[in-house]
């Protein structure tokens, strides 16, 4: 099920699942998604979900409606889109692992310790509880793999990180099996998951780059493929 997740500053504020045919977004408190800011008009922009797919509207607002960066009036979403109000970010995601992953970054006030270890406090759907656990041990993956990640520049503690569990979160956060060490880093700025024989890679932050091209939704991940996050180069080798 569709979700956005609102953040302000890399704290995740709120997240809703897209059910309506029409979700509000503005600054009252009248609309489905509000958001106190006065750089957000009344009635800034919706999305309108049409089957299984869903349009993001400008509602002739003030300052804009961006998606990926690109200020934006109509447009298709896609999984993982990162698209500024104001100064929120609202995440549109479709992948549950994905949603999963970005619902565990600690919200504001609360201690990331005592948010690890609370699943109560992740406000999450008990049907992705298995996802969560599979996303923050990466010990119950009953079959290890072969693949890995090398870091061809930029200063990590490893320079090289196997991808042995179900799923390998990258960010600053403690939980994260790869961690940035950058100071504006997001505690999880992109997930890869282990599929079948392959691996796909989700980006949760708008910056992350696949061949030096931005990454917008889920990939899946070729040997020899270079990801970019937070200024560290890693090269992604299959094992085989």
């Amino acid at each position: 099920m569709a979700k956005i997740i609102v953040k302000f500053k890399e704290v995740i504020r709120d997240q809703m699942t897209l059910h309506k045919a029409t979700t509000t977004i503005g600054r009252t408190s009248t609309n489905d998604i509000p958001i106190e800011n006065l750089a957000v008009s009344r009635c800034h922009a919706e999305i309108i979900r049409e089957n299984n797919r869903f349009r993001l509207h400008d509602l002739q607002s003030s300052n804009g409606t961006f998606v990926n960066g690109v200020r934006v009036t109509d447009k298709e979403l896609c999984d993982g889109d990162a698209i500024l109000i104001g100064k929120h970010t609202l995440l549109f995601v479709e992948n549950d692992a994905l949603a999963t992953a970005i619902a565990a970054a600690p919200r504001s006030g609360q201690d990331p310790d005592t948010f690890l270890r609370s699943t109560m406090e992740w406000e999450i759907r008990a049907e992705d509880a298995e996802a969560a656990t599979l996303l923050y041990n990466p010990a119950a993956s009953s079959t290890p793999h072969s693949g890995s990640l090398v870091v061809r520049a930029g200063s990590l503690a490893r320079s090289r990180y196997p991808l042995t569990g179900e799923a390998t979160l990258i960010g600053a956060a403690p939980y994260a099996e790869v961690q940035l060490t950058a100071t504006n880093a997001p505690a999880v700025a992109a997930v890869i998951r282990h599929r079948g024989t392959g691996y796909d890679i989700f980006p949760s932050e708008p910056g992350v780059l696949l061949n030096n091209r931005r990454l917008i939704s889920q990939k899946s991940l070729a040997n020899g493929d270079l990801i970019t996050i937070q200024g560290v180069v890693f090269e992604f080798q299959s094992g085989t």
